[in-house]
């Protein structure tokens, strides 16, 4: 590793960037935790993996199947809450069109809705 650095000192300011850009990120999840209601949380987590490891519904042009599988007690652990609360919250978005629960996970159908609920929390 450090033989490849010095080949190629770029990879210094990269990997700063990089580095910077996980502490920026990991002090806004704090801040969430600690100011947002967890609906907003929530809305937030789920846009979040939708980045990370969503993709185009093969069948539903237009929404996004977030390819993770992710329990809904690591969801929970994730957002500071309880199990209960977040299948409530879940519960609530699909009732609303927001999200759809399926076996093979989560799917984003609106993810406008999605965005304003977790602005609109802020």
């Amino acid at each position: 590793f450090e033989r490849i650095l010095k080949l190629h000192p770029e990879l210094y300011e990269a990997l700063i960037k990089l580095q910077a850009r996980r502490v920026r990120l990991l002090f806004g999840m704090v801040e969430d935790l600690n100011t947002l209601p967890l609906r907003a949380r929530l809305a937030k987590q789920l846009m979040l993996l939708a980045r990370s490891y969503g993709s185009a519904h093969p069948q539903y042009p237009g929404e996004t199947r977030i390819q993770l599988q992710l329990a809904q007690e690591e969801l929970a652990q994730l957002l500071g809450a309880s199990r209960q609360r977040v299948n409530q919250e879940l519960k609530t978005m699909e009732r609303e069109g927001v999200i759809r629960v399926e076996p093979s996970g989560l799917v984003l159908r609106d993810a406008r809705a999605l965005s304003s609920i977790a602005d609109a929390e802020a």
